[in-house]
């Protein structure tokens, strides 16, 4: 329980590039990603991603193992556990400061990948799907990313479920509701990080809404967020290749970071950092 304990949004962020993001390099240890996605998981091969990532530059890892794609079914802890235990691991045992969290909707799963040594959980029903995560999280002392969503993955896209409008004032009013959750459940405001839910039963206009204000999200709930979009949905445009949803997530971090947001979650770490890193360069005087 230690490590988690230790851990703070606030520290993390102080170690961040200058005025840029935090980045979060995506890890899927799922064998039906929408992103890539292979039928299979291989432990070895996602470990030697995960290295990758980190020499790439990301700050921090965020593993999954139980897809959140629209339409996805649930999986089952035990098996989702299973496919996240090697990599874990192996991630842990080369590298042991990383910095992990575990993307994952079930309070099983959270615990036994905080005993393994994750410092985050990820819940992406922000504390709504597993009455016992709260209290897990809490336990533990951990860091959390609690993220707005209308309905679970396999509802959230369908028209009953998908907000049309009122965006804003619905997605704050949200997150005010598991802000105050989290806290009655003991979890302390320094572990606590915000997610709006990019394409967690949204429109593309209400998503667009959202990014807009990204600003105004951090400074108004005083708390750090991460923000989502790579390779989204949001970015599809017809014929829909994956380098055209790059080019689009990379743009979108670039007006995101201009933003002064907390966290990028991203696919393509190389990439972004140095997109981040050209954009930046270009607000300092010509001779800094």
């Amino acid at each position: 329980m230690a490590e988690a304990a230790g851990f703070s949004w606030r520290g993390l962020l102080s170690a961040r590039r200058g005025s840029g993001p935090l980045v979060a390099g995506i890890v899927n240890a799922t064998p039906d990603s929408f992103s890539d996605g292979k039928g299979f998981v291989d432990p070895a091969e996602r470990v030697a991603f995960a290295l990758q990532l980190l020499d790439e530059g990301a700050d921090l890892l965020d593993i999954g193992a139980e897809s959140t794609r629209p339409g996805a079914m649930e999986v089952d802890p035990v098996e989702e556990w299973r496919r996240l235990e090697k990599v874990l691991s192996g991630i842990l045992n080369a590298r042991p400061d990383t910095v992990i969290s575990i993307d994952t909707r079930h309070a099983l799963t959270a615990e036994k990948a905080l005993q393994a040594g994750v410092k985050i959980i990820n819940d992406v029903s922000g504390l709504e799907f597993d009455p016992a995560m709260k209290d897990c999280i809490a336990r533990y002392g951990a860091g959390a990313i609690l993220t707005h969503s209308t309905a679970i993955p396999e509802l959230m896209q369908q028209n009953s479920y998908c907000l049309e409008q009122h965006t804003l004032e619905t997605v704050a009013c949200g997150l005010n509701a598991i802000v105050a959750t989290a806290l009655d459940a003991g979890i302390a405001e320094k572990k606590l990080m915000l997610d709006v839910g990019i394409g967690f039963g949204k429109s593309r206009a209400g998503n667009y809404e959202l990014l807009h204000n990204a600003a105004w999200f951090e400074s108004s709930f005083k708390l750090p967020f991460c923000w989502g979009v790579s390779r989204k949905s949001l970015l599809k445009s017809e014929p829909d290749t994956m380098a055209k949803r790059i080019a689009g997530s990379l743009a979108l971090a670039i007006k995101l970071a201009e933003q002064r947001v907390s966290l990028l979650r991203v696919h393509d770490v190389a990439a972004t950092i140095a997109a981040l890193t050209a954009a930046q360069a270009m607000e300092e005087p010509a001779n800094a």
